[in-house]
C-alpha cells in the first residue's frame, strides 16, 4: 500500500506455499506488457502450513528464480498475508482540525486484533469526498516483524523491497485491471491457493470482506491418495491440471462446496451492511484454478457465473517473452504476481 514513482519495469514476486513466482512487467506502451515470467518450487521444509520454516532454502530459491528469469532490476514488487495482516473498509466522519492519519489512528485502536506497538499502519482513501468531508478508507496494519522477515529473505536472495503489498489487495488489482465488470456490483474472488484458498468479495471494486479457508490444494491431494490410492506423482498431475481421474467429480464437489459455504457467508455478512447486494459472478484464480471440473462444481452450486480470471486479459503478452509455456499451462497461478507487477504508479 505504498506509493512510488511510475516505473518503465517493474517486477511481482509471489512467494506462496508451494512455488516462488516472478513476472516483470513493462508498462512504456498503451497497455502494460508481460515480458518476463517464471515460477520455481519452493524445496520441502522451506515453507510449512503458511509459516516459513527454513529461510535459508527459501531464500535459495527466490534468488535461483531471479537469476534463471534475468530481470532488468532486482527491486521487487511483493505481498504479505495470512494473519499478521489485517485489512479493513472503515468510514471515516469529518472532525476539524484533525488529519486522516490522526482518524485511521483512531479506528485502529478501536478494530486492530494486535498491539498497534508491534505493528505498520497504512491506508488508502476510497473514492470521491462527500460533502460533508467523511471518507471510506482501507486500514491495514502488518506486524512489524513480518514485514522485517520479509525485507530480510529478500535481501537474502540478492533482491530488495521496492513495495510490500497485501496478497488481498494485489489480487483485486490483478482483477479489477483485467476485468472492468468486477468493478459493478458485488463480486467474489476465489484465490485456490496450495495450504489455503483466499475469498475476497468486492463491492463496487472494492475490497468489502476477506477471508481465509484452510483448504487448498494439498488438503485435496492429501485425499486423493487416501481415497483412491493414488502414488504422489500422478496426484501432482492431476491437482495441476494434467492429469484425469474417474471419481474425481466427487472430490473437486466436496471441495466445491465447502468454498461455496465461506463466499455465501462473507456474501450474507455483506448483505446485512448493505440490504440487497447480491453476488453477481464469482472468478477463480491460484493453481486450484488449474483442477479439472473446478469452475463447473463451484458453479453449479452458487448458482452465478463463475470463469477461470484471466491475468492477461487486458496485459499484453510480447512476442519474445521469456517463460510463455508457465504462462500457458498455468496462467491463473500466476495471478497474484501479475497484480503486485501491475502496481507501477
Amino acid at each position: 500500500m505504498g506509493i512510488f514513482g511510475r516505473r518503465k519495469t517493474t517486477v511481482g514476486l509471489d512467494i506462496g506455499s508451494a512455488f516462488v513466482k516472478v513476472v516483470e512487467i513493462d508498462h512504456m506502451g498503451d497497455r502494460p506488457e508481460l515480458r518476463r515470467i517464471m515460477s520455481r518450487p519452493i524445496p520441502p521444509g522451506a515453507v510449512v502450513d503458511g509459516e516459513v520454516t527454513n529461510r535459508e532454502l527459501l531464500s535459495d530459491a527466490v534468488r535461483a528464480l531471479l537469476e534463471a528469469a534475468a530481470l532488468q532490476s532486482r527491486d521487487v514488487i511483493t505481498a504479505l498475508g495470512g494473519h499478521d495482516v489485517f485489512v479493513k473498509k472503515v468510514e471515516l466522519a469529518h472532525v476539524p482540525n484533525v488529519s486522516v492519519r490522526d482518524l485511521i489512528a483512531r479506528e485502529a485502536q478501536r478494530r486492530v486484533p494486535f498491539d498497534l506497538q508491534s505493528v505498520h499502519l497504512d491506508y488508502q482513501t476510497l473514492g470521491p469526498t462527500p460533502p460533508d468531508g467523511s471518507m471510506e478508507a482501507l486500514l491495514v496494519a502488518a506486524k512489524k516483524e513480518r514485514v522485517q522477515a520479509r525485507i530480510s529473505l529478500l535481501e537474502d536472495a540478492g533482491a530488495a523491497a521496492a513495495l510490500l503489498d497485501v496478497e488481498a489487495l494485489a489480487l483485486c488489482n490483478a482483477l479489477c485491471h483485467n476485468y472492468r465488470c468486477a468493478s459493478e456490483g458485488v463480486v467474489a474472488l476465489v484465490n485456490l491457493g496450495y495450504e489455503v484458498t483466499n475469498i475476497v468479495i468486492l463491492d463496487d471494486g472494492i475490497p468489502a470482506l476477506i477471508r481465509d479457508l484452510p483448504l487448498g490444494l494439498r488438503r485435496f491431494g492429501e485425499l486423493l491418495q487416501r481415497v483412491h490410492g493414488l502414488p504422489a506423482e500422478l496426484v501432482e498431475e492431476v491437482i495441476q491440471g494434467r492429469g484425469d481421474l474417474q471419481g474425481l467429480d466427487r472430490a473437486v464437489e466436496t471441495g466445491a462446496d465447502v468454498v461455496a459455504v465461506g463466499i455465501e457467508r462473507a456474501c450474507a455478512f455483506l448483505g446485512s451492511q448493505r440490504p440487497g447486494s447480491g453476488l453477481g459472478r464469482v472468478f477463480l484464480s491460484g493453481g486450484g484454478a488449474c483442477l479439472a471440473g473446478v469452475t463447473e462444481a463451484l458453479g453449479h452450486r452458487m448458482k452465478v457465473d463463475t470463469r477461470v480470471a484471466n491475468p492477461c486479459e487486458r496485459v499484453a503478452v510480447a512476442p519474445g517473452l521469456r517463460g510463455r509455456s508457465a504462462l500457458s499451462g498455468a496462467a491463473p497461478l500466476f495471478f497474484q504476481a501479475i497484480g503486485l507487477a501491475l502496481r507501477n504508479s
